[in-house]
């Protein structure tokens, strides 16, 4: 190969990258809470919270149990010391297929999707303001490529009285 030869090939394989790094930049996923407390929260207080994806058209994010060999499934948390602790998750009814990319049946989301986060304010929570940081780790994929696995973190506002 020639060192022309050479340099156009290393350019168009460039090219091919910075469609795809520029595409990485922009979310596939926005989040949000769809329903924050209406109310002041005591200390213990149980409550559930809502964590809504909206994902954008040709994409797909995967459920929270997968198998090892498939891509990285969606963890859903808190950051330590935060005012609540998560006593767990449910999600809805992931869609079930094989996967092109993995040869695997994953389970997955596309369009929109809800997590349910039920939640336990703790009991050194602060009187009168808290915030809460819902962590969610997610991959995003369509039918060609998965962009590299992140974590996005939505901050939720929390009223609390002794």
């Amino acid at each position: 190969m020639t060192k022309t030869s050479a340099s156009c090939v290393l350019s168009a394989a460039l090219a091919l990258l910075v469609p795809a790094t520029a595409r990485a930049a922009k979310p596939i996923v926005a989040w949000h809470i769809k329903n924050p407390p209406a109310k002041a929260l005591k200390p213990g207080d149980r409550f559930n919270l809502v964590l809504s994806g909206q994902i954008e058209a040709g994409w797909h994010l995967y459920a929270l149990e997968e198998p090892p060999e498939a891509a990285v499934a969606t963890i859903i948390g808190l950051t330590e010391g935060d005012p609540a602790d998560l006593l767990h998750v449910e999600e809805g009814k992931p869609k079930i297929s094989l996967d092109p990319l993995f040869n695997v049946h994953t389970g997955f989301f596309t369009d929109t999707t809800d997590f349910t986060l039920n939640l336990k304010l703790a009991k050194n929570a602060p009187i009168g303001s808290a915030l809460l940081h819902v962590l969610v780790r997610y991959q995003s994929c369509n039918d060609h490529l998965c962009l590299p696995s992140h974590t996005d973190t939505i901050e939720v506002q929390l009223a609390t009285v002794k």
